[in-house]
């Protein structure tokens, strides 16, 4: 193992070094892999959520005017739509560390291959495997899925400047939304169509694979190993990040007692389990609640449940602008900004989820639906971009515990429905739900509020100095801190 040091002045030199202009070309190759990014998670998301509305037509005969489309007799569609984050969470711990070691664009590439291949299945062993066959492709989806993230988040920690880092991880989060925007309608529209629900899994296997075309010849695991990239751009990313003296290094020891006795740290964990929590439940159940409680069809199912994607996509584009200005204007902190925005995003949706309990009209649904999602996005800026605010070296390795746990948790918001909801026409069940889910949202973003930090960790130095060191020598910037509070 080689090992460099690396001569901190400050955390100045780390973090504002941002302030220094640079001439870069117009086209600029970090902005290539954001849309990249971007787009993968779209990809993914949408396959992803295809289940959640092409259930509704699997199980349902008149969904289709074609006829010949297969439709099943399945009492388990809650352990079907489990499947999938049974092995997701379990590779999010894997995820990160293997990134940390190998190259994460081929890691993705394999993954998204693997994503698509398994979709193009899906209908084919469905009628062939009945339900056990269609849990076997989403475990596999799981475990190619569970690299996407964490791999993604080391990639926004190699790429991202300090100074664009909240709106650069909004924009590729995004990507979430418009995921899911794209895929509930479609399958909504093509469930109820002469193609069919099995057309829907075959559409978007297909862009899947067409993403990792152009993810091989544009994509890179970081900037000093673009072909395309300038000098300057890339030195800017660089010296932003800290970069220049870690090219050399391979196979770095991860500072695992470090991390996992990191109180900061563990406030981000708290956080992630609210967000996964709260983001599987809404996924995986609206469109069953809708369709199971409201007179809303398939068709019209999947608009519903995707329109609060719609609104979630434009806010979350415009979260991360608005906190990197608040933070390089002086108007908030780092740690404030991050605040306020986990805050937004917890503590409304868990009040419109309440609401949403006890709401009969469709209109007043839809409109609670849209504040619960779109407003959850506002956590990209809270606990989601604090990984690489602690450490943006290691923040695909805490991406990946983090989302681990959370969604290891959240494995039992399908489960808990079908334990709770026994009669899935029975609003008075699904307002238990509804509660259980507001309660878990707010808890957690009151522990994350209260014990984040915004500061760079003593143990993401590459030298390591002791934290007593690291932490003398950051104390001007700490005090700054303070008086921005």
């Amino acid at each position: 193992m080689c090992t460099i040091r690396v001569n901190y002045s400050s955390i100045e030199k780390m973090e504002a070094i941002s302030d220094k202009k640079v001439s870069v070309p117009w086209i600029k190759i970090r902005y290539v892999q954001m849309v990249l990014l971007f787009f993968l998670l779209g990809m993914s998301y949408a396959i992803r959520t295809i289940l959640s509305v092409a259930i509704v037509a699997m199980v349902t005969t008149d969904t289709s005017i074609n006829s010949d489309i297969p439709t099943f007799d399945w009492k388990n569609t809650g352990v079907i739509l489990s499947a999938f984050y049974w092995s997701y969470a379990l590779l999010q711990f894997f995820a990160g560390p293997i990134a940390h070691t190998f190259s994460p664009k081929w890691i993705l590439t394999i993954a998204m291959v693997v994503n698509s291949g398994t979709s193009l299945l899906i209908p084919i062993l469905a009628v062939h495997l009945g339900s056990g066959g269609v849990i076997a492709c989403r475990v596999i989806q799981g475990i190619a899925q569970g690299f996407i993230i964490p791999l993604v988040h080391t990639m926004l920690g190699r790429w991202a400047p300090t100074e664009e880092r909240s709106w650069i991880n909004t924009t590729v989060y995004s990507g979430c939304s418009f995921g899911t925007i794209i895929s509930m309608p479609i399958t909504g529209y093509i469930s109820a169509s002469w193609l069919g629900w099995p057309f829907s899994f075959y559409l978007f296997g297909i862009l899947g694979m067409v993403w990792c075309v152009f993810w091989i010849i544009f994509s890179a695991d970081r900037p000093a190993t673009h072909k395309s990239i300038s000098l300057e751009e890339r030195r800017y990313i660089e010296e932003s990040l800290g970069q220049a003296e870690e090219e050399n290094i391979q196979n770095e020891k991860v500072p695992w007692r470090a991390i996992l006795t990191s109180l900061p740290y563990w406030a981000v964990v708290v956080g992630a389990i609210g967000e996964s929590w709260g983001s599987t439940f809404l996924i995986t159940e609206i469109p069953t609640y809708l369709s199971k409680t409201t007179d809303i069809n398939i068709e019209k199912n999947g608009l519903y449940s995707s329109a609060p994607y719609v609104v979630a996509a434009v806010l979350t584009v415009i979260y991360g602008p608005l906190a990197d200005y608040l933070i390089h204007s002086n108007v908030t902190s780092r740690k404030t900004s991050r605040r306020i925005f986990h805050g937004l995003g917890a503590f409304l949706p868990a009040l419109a989820l309440v609401w949403l309990a006890y709401e009969k009209n469709r209109w007043g649904i839809a409109a609670l639906l849209i504040v619960a999602i779109s407003l959850n996005g506002a956590m990209f800026c809270g606990y989601n971009v604090n990984h690489i605010d602690i450490s943006p070296r290691f923040s695909g390795v805490l991406f990946g515990i983090s989302n681990g746990i959370g969604q290891t948790l959240a494995i039992l918001a399908p489960l808990l429905v079908q334990f709770i909801v026994y009669d899935e026409t029975d609003k008075d069940l699904w307002r238990t739900m509804f509660v259980i889910a507001a309660i878990i949202y707010a808890a957690t973003a009151v522990v994350f509020i209260t014990y984040l930090s915004a500061e760079r960790q003593w143990w993401d130095a590459i030298s390591r100095p002791s934290k007593g060191d690291f932490q003398s020598e950051l104390q001007s910037h700490r005090d700054q801190e303070l008086i921005n509070q």
